[in-house]
């Protein structure tokens, strides 16, 4: 089933929102990030965002058209510049983040500019080059952290 702007679905009691790609989208043979499916999770009080590899281009199309505000957020392209601009961080104002990159990964991820519009917003910001795996538990009211591992 292919999943588009606008469905919704639940599963396991959260609200699932697709956010991207439009029902108008066009892959290739070769992927790209901006083919990445995007979501929003609702659980009762608690929302997350899942970005995948999604780049200006789709966050400023998700921004315009969606109610963005989440608690955390999966970093686009793993904290790249080419995501999670200063305006799209303030949008989605994240209460924690997460960063899914590779120790000493030869891109520089994640990029200065985006561990700062993290901070300026607040966001406690996880990584798993740094903070190894982190998993976090959502009861509907909060969420909370738990690291399995510090490097």
């Amino acid at each position: 089933m292919r999943h588009i702007d606008g469905d919704t679905f639940d599963f396991g009691g959260m609200q699932v929102s697709v956010l991207s790609p439009p029902a108008d989208w066009h892959t290739t043979a070769q992927p790209k990030n901006n083919d990445s499916l995007v979501f929003q999770i609702h659980f009762g009080e608690s929302s997350m965002l899942l970005e995948g590899d999604a780049e200006r281009a789709v966050e400023q199309r998700m921004a315009a058209s969606h109610e963005l505000k989440s608690d955390l957020p999966t970093v686009a392209h793993h904290g790249s510049a080419t995501s999670s601009t200063a305006e799209f961080v303030h949008t989605v104002h994240p209460r924690w983040a997460i960063i899914s990159v590779g120790f000493g990964n030869t891109f520089g991820h994640p990029r200065r500019e985006t561990l700062e519009h993290l901070q300026e917003e607040g966001s406690l910001t996880y990584r798993t080059d740094r903070n190894g795996a982190v998993t976090f538990y959502l009861d509907g009211h909060t969420i909370s952290p738990q690291l399995a591992s510090v490097r």
